[in-house]
């Protein structure tokens, strides 16, 4: 029965905008607990693509389940926006308990249910179990929403049915979109995860009671309109069953089709805009606005429509036909993104521009498509609302649509990305849509002959054009791997060879060769390692050896030195194929029994093979198993503990990887080792600051009681943490045994004394920043997932820590090391270590006669301007001429002493201080200046009882500015001084004054 709407006009417009924003609000909080719960669940289930896919099964299986019953059930309910009002009401109570309950519950699975479940099947059925408890009530809750708010709408503003359907999807999807930003961008950064809960929770509170006032206030009328002012005209020869299945068919299939373009297309634009967590948040709402534009749309066309099937089959087909228009824009995008980059600065206002334009990037993807997909369904709940099925259609629409979307989200990311490929799994979508387009085009013809020939010459086209689109070129490899978003270039034609190239069920792989013969395997376009073509090369007796160099140095070193630091090393993990080489030289070990290497991606495997003979260990060796699996997932159903385990995952800008440099993580992981078992922990110093950098310090410092810092490339490093009270010094004979030296002969020997150049500090010296550093990073407050992609964009550099070792007085080494003396070493073995090639390069200075014996390519390439500096130093001092610029000598003074003491630290070249000192006599050189030099030969030899004395003399002219001496310099030394002295107060009084 149809009654008159519920009071005056004033009324009805009252009721519009209040209930369609409360829509808002509730499509709002529903994308903000979904994209939570994938955050929650991926901690516990692991982030592979199997458990990716199987969270957003759950969710949209509860969905579709909530829609499907309480569908079919809304003509019983009195008052269903009451009922509406109770299940906002349930969904926000139980989303306030949520990050308790999961707590206490995952928990318990980690200490009582995984280890008595064992592995296999029945593990995975204890997580899916588990996951699915909690969050399944909330999602079927989540499900009967849109049907009792729907139901419950048009029974007060029944006049216009379609009008009123497709604003009510376009509030509760325009919801989603901002939600989802709103989380990503601000909500979690201000919050965290459990902050975040109680926001959406108190969104579905309010909701609720402002739902229950106006039902209160406004009572329903009757059942939703069987009629309206332009009913769909009948279909000849098909009854109202089959036009009713027909419909629904194709609420299922183009949800299908969706999903597919979706994984597609989230994957296509992670080689674009990067596959950061705020990359996938703007393409994720991109993709749900250009739904809910689609719907605001078509309000004034769904009830006026003579031939709505015809309207529907028109918009589907072309809905198919613009999904494939994507594959000719997306090789355009990466120019756009190129430009984007070289046109924004790299500042904070720069990088909220940078985000907007690839939003828009998204959306001029995205938006064709959605925009028709965003028509389909209010107009089919539409047409199926005004015939039998009445209020029913709408629960069996969103229902069906959203089990549509589980099928296609596990076809696609399961099935046919890793067979079809990125492309052609697009075609296969937008097929589909124009397949169900021409379908109901067919149907609506009937008999009428010309509409019959026009039926038959849409489905014909459809056929030509997905053959054509499958059949076409595939993408250009060349931009896949661009990494255009990194550096805002596209490599010329020809500068890149493609080796290797294969979509995973996770991310997109592939190897290239550059013209030096380099070779780099990526991910989603993010270099994750590169090797240069001689360590694919047999040793031949005497061959000409290298220095140590780029990612090569991280994958020798980050093994071996952690390596270096266990006491046994007969078993071990690691974590992150790559290239394969960490796993490769940890094989080297001949203690070793058993390697780990635990690889999320089965395709990165693949790749990895054509670093082929570099790496044959990892795959020829019977001690190697490789595991394809989350790492945490792995550890924690294993039970198995190891005698050393490093984990050399992707940058923690990459979406998920951050987890894997969380406090909860390390004190997982901190249980997985052997009683004097280590831990190596990569991480890297570009596109990162110091901040985050000290947020996963802090989150292993938190959890290892002993540990060291190492530089293992320019900006790379590795921190060895261990559960003893004191970290196990290295044994370095690692680096002796048979396999490691084989694989080594392409480079320079890494003596101990090396080696010892690459530890930068300990926790001794960061205890007394890191104690209370109250910003580890963490899983519930990602601080690292959340910063990293800003600061990759704004290409920070994190120097704090190789800057502090690095710098010519070490500030942390009087209070916790020793004095280091002087090497004869004049060989750097990896030259970015800064505190490696300073000792080389000042034996080089003390010792002419090596130097000139080694080969050219042996030589440091920075010796010869050393040389000329010290010859010009010691020239001015021969010549016993005073200064014309007593400030210029000092800095001259500092550069000189820098030069010739390299990484000594506690001790001074006495020939050096003696020759400055005769030379401040025979030209009677100012006081200042000889405070100047005495300060720095206490720092040099930590003397500083004279360290304090010259200084105290200085201070005044440091503290007008007379840049006899940098402040820094003098803050360091000074306040060390004092600190050194006991004398605290005075410490402070000099900082305070500096």
């Amino acid at each position: 029965m149809n009654q008159k709407p519920p009071g005056s006009a004033r009324t009805q417009l009252f009721l519009r905008v209040t209930l369609y924003s409360l829509f808002v609000l509730s499509g709002a909080a529903g994308l903000i607990y979904e994209s939570l719960w994938a955050r929650y669940l991926a901690l516990f289930v692991g982030h592979t693509a199997y458990a990716q896919i199987l969270v957003l099964a759950i969710f949209l299986g509860g969905m579709a389940g909530g829609a499907l019953l309480v569908g079919a059930r809304t003509r019983q309910l009195r008052d269903p926006l009451l009922w509406y009002a109770r299940a906002e009401l349930v969904i926000g109570v139980l989303g306030l308990s949520f990050h308790g309950i999961y707590t206490l519950v995952t928990a318990g699975a980690y200490e009582r249910l995984l280890p008595l479940a064992g592995s296999g099947l029945l593990l995975q059925l204890v997580k899916w179990g588990i996951a699915s408890l909690l969050i399944l009530p909330q999602s079927v809750l989540l499900g009967t929403t849109f049907p009792l708010m729907s139901a419950g709408v048009l029974r007060r503003i029944s006049s216009v049915p379609g009008r009123t359907l497709s604003i009510l999807y376009f509030a509760n999807s325009f919801g989603a979109a901002v939600g989802v930003l709103l989380a990503g961008f601000w909500l979690l950064s201000l919050a965290g995860l459990p902050g975040t809960l109680l926001v959406a929770s108190g969104i579905n509170l309010l909701v609720a009671f402002g739902s229950m006032a106006v039902a209160g206030k406004y009572p329903a009328a009757g059942d939703a309109p069987s009629a309206g002012p332009a009913a769909p005209a009948p279909v000849e020869h098909a009854d109202e069953g089959g036009i009713q299945r027909l419909l629904l068919g194709v609420a299922f299939g183009t949800a299908v089709a969706s999903f597919i373009y979706e994984i597609g297309w989230i994957r296509m634009l992670s080689l674009v805009l990067g596959s950061a967590t705020h990359s996938f948040e703007l393409m994720l709402s991109a993709f749900i606005l250009g739904l809910a534009l689609g719907s605001l749309w078509v309000r004034k066309h769904a009830d006026n429509w003579k031939e709505p099937l015809r309207a529907l089959a028109i918009v589907q087909w072309f809905m198919g036909v613009a999904a494939l228009g994507t594959i000719l824009l997306y090789s355009a995008s990466f120019g756009w993104m190129a430009s984007l980059m070289n046109t924004f600065a790299r500042t904070d206002a720069g990088y909220i521009g940078f985000s907007l334009a690839k939003y828009g990037i998204s959306l001029a993807i995205m938006l064709p498509a959605t925009f028709c997909a965003g028509i389909t369904l209010p107009l089919i709940t539409r047409i199926l609302l005004l015939r039998r099925l009445r209020e029913r259609a709408i629960g069996q629409v969103y229902g069906l649509n959203t089990l549509g979307s589980i099928v296609g989200v596990v076809a696609a990311g399961l099935i046919l990305l890793p067979v079809l490929g990125l492309k052609n799994l697009l075609v296969v979508g937008g097929v589909l849509d124009m397949a169900l387009g021409a379908l109901v085009l067919v149907i609506w013809a009937g008999q009428r002959p010309i509409a019959r020939r026009l039926a038959y010459a849409v489905t014909g086209a459809t056929a030509i054009v997905g053959v054509a689109a499958l059949l076409s070129h595939d993408f250009d490899r060349r931009l896949l791997a661009s990494s255009v978003y990194r550096e805002g270039t596209i490599p010329a034609p020809g500068s890149l060879e493609s080796v290797f190239h294969r979509d995973g069920r996770t991310a997109t792989v592939s190897v290239t060769r550059q013209s030096s013969g380099v070779l780099t395997i990526a991910t989603n376009g993010k270099p994750d390692a590169s090797l240069s073509e001689y360590w694919l090369e047999s040793c031949v007796l005497g061959q000409v050896r290298r220095p140590l160099g780029s990612d090569a140095a991280t994958q020798v070193l980050a093994p071996l030195i952690t390596a270096a630091h266990a006491s046994a090393t007969r078993t071990a993990a690691i974590i992150g194929m790559g290239s394969g080489m960490s796993s490769h030289f940890a094989l080297g070990l001949t203690a070793l029994e058993r390697l780990v290497t635990i690889e999320i991606e089965p395709v990165m495997v693949d790749g990895a093979r054509t670093f082929y003979p570099a790496n044959r260990r990892v795959f020829d060796d019977p001690r190697s198993v490789i595991v394809y699996d989350d790492a945490k997932s792995y550890f924690a159903a294993s039970r198995e503990r190891f005698d050393f385990i490093i984990s050399e995952p992707s940058n923690p800008w990459v979406s998920g990887v951050a987890s894997l440099f969380s406090t909860e993580f390390y004190e997982r992981v901190s249980q997985y080792l052997t009683e004097d078992g280590v831990f190596g922990q990569w991480l890297h110093l570009y596109e990162i600051d110091d901040g985050l950098v000290l947020s996963v310090l802090a989150a292993i410092h938190h959890h290892f009681p002993s540990y060291a810092v190492y530089q293992t490339w320019n900006a790379d490093i590795l921190i060895v943490a261990s559960n003893a009270p004191r970290l196990p010094e290295p044994d370095w004979t690692v680096f002796e045994s048979s396999g490691v030296r084989e694989s080594l002969c392409h480079v320079f020997p890494l003596t101990p004394r090396m080696l010892g150049a690459a530890r930068l500090l300990d926790r001794r010296a960061l205890a007394p920043l890191l104690d209370d550093w109250g910003h580890a990073n963490s899983d519930f407050y990602p601080i690292l997932d959340l910063g990293a992609e800003r600061t990759r964009y704004l290409r920070h550099s994190a120097r704090g820590l190789v800057e502090l070792s690095a710098a010519r007085f070490d500030l942390t080494r009087p209070f916790v090391g020793r004095p280091t003396p002087p090497t004869d070493e004049v060989i750097a073995p990896v030259p970015r270590i800064p505190r490696m090639q300073a000792a080389a390069l000042a034996a080089g200075l003390r010792n002419p006669g090596r130097v000139d014996a080694l080969a050219e390519e042996e030589r440091n390439a920075q010796l010869p301007s050393a040389q000329y500096l010290l010859a010009k130093w010691r020239g001015a001092l021969a010549g016993g001429e005073v200064p014309a610029d007593w400030t210029q000598w000092t800095r001259d003074f500092a550069t000189a002493e820098r030069i010739v003491h390299g990484d000594m630290r506690g001790l001074a070249d006495g020939e050096f201080y003696g020759n400055v000192e005769r030379f401040l006599e025979l030209v009677d050189a100012p006081g200042f200046v000889r405070d100047a030099i005495a300060f720095r030969h206490g720092l040099a030899t930590w003397d500083f009882q004279l360290v304090s004395q010259a200084g105290e003399r200085m201070l005044q002219s440091v503290v007008n500015r007379e840049n006899r001496i940098p402040p820094d310099d003098y803050l360091d030394g000074m306040v060390v001084a004092k600190l050194r002295l006991g004398d605290v107060r005075s410490a402070r009084r000099i900082f305070d004054q500096v």
